[in-house]
């Protein structure tokens, strides 16, 4: 029996390979956005029977309710959640007020605890496994945005403590920490765009390997940790050595 993914915002870059390789795997996926017009040309381009489109704004809970009923309907089962809504898109330093921090907490950090709230609900019974997309900017600091690295750090942290409350149900909780990943329309892309020797110079300066990751490298760590049933409550960071903590 083929198991069931939900990837969220997987109509491209990150969220579209981590689709990619599942069906490769003999998943059923849903691919979900809220372009109509994106969503389906990914569902074209995968050419894969198993590819659903699920065109919605999942940030919202009611839709995000109502959406994994309804897989669950069809299916009789969830195994998979990726939850992949994020952007690092906010103002530096200290010109972020309050309310910047609440919007980009509920992009980066409440959208992921949403997600996993109601998902683990259709798992309990049969089992399951929920991967957060983290960033990392929640795991030392690199200079991003007070607001966006605070949220990532606070989604890190919640991975790990979920997977001790739902280990229980044979529900599994990891989390995925990648760097500097380049694909079309991404921020390093438009900021290569701007200025490509600065980009490359802090490349250089920064990532021991040298170069950018690709959406494929985290698709790849998602695929590990679903497969490798003994593994929970862990962060992998995907980042070409760029950060220095030891553990």
């Amino acid at each position: 029996m083929n198991k069931v993914a939900l990837v969220t915002g997987s109509s491209r870059g990150i969220g579209k390979a981590i689709a990619k390789i599942l069906l490769d795997n003999g998943y059923i996926v849903y691919i979900s956005g809220r372009n109509e017009k994106q969503v389906n040309n990914t569902i074209l381009e995968f050419n894969n029977q198993n590819a659903k489109p699920l065109i919605i704004d999942l940030s919202l809970e009611d839709n995000l309710k109502n959406s994994l009923s309804d897989i669950f309907l069809t299916e009789s089962r969830i195994d998979l959640v990726v939850c992949n809504i994020g952007s690092g898109k906010s103002k530096l330093g200290l010109d972020a007020d309050l309310q910047e921090y609440k919007r980009m907490f509920d992009i980066n950090f409440f959208s992921g605890v949403m997600a996993s709230l109601h998902s683990i609900e259709y798992m309990k019974q049969y089992g399951g496994h929920i991967v957060f997309i983290g960033s990392i900017a929640g795991c030392e600091h690199i200079g991003a945005p007070l607001t966006y690295s605070s949220a990532k750090t606070a989604l890190i942290s919640y991975s790990k403590n979920l997977s001790y409350e739902v280990a229980k149900y044979k529900v599994r909780v990891n989390c995925i920490s990648p760097g500097n990943v380049m694909f079309d329309g991404s921020t390093w892309d438009n900021k290569k765009k701007e200025d490509d020797k600065k980009v490359e110079d802090y490349i250089k300066n920064n990532v021991p390997l040298n170069s950018f990751a690709i959406p494929e490298d985290i698709a790849k760590a998602v695929l590990f940790l679903e497969q490798s049933d003994f593994i929970t409550g862990t962060n992998i960071v995907v980042d070409g050595g760029q950060i220095r903590k030891i553990i």
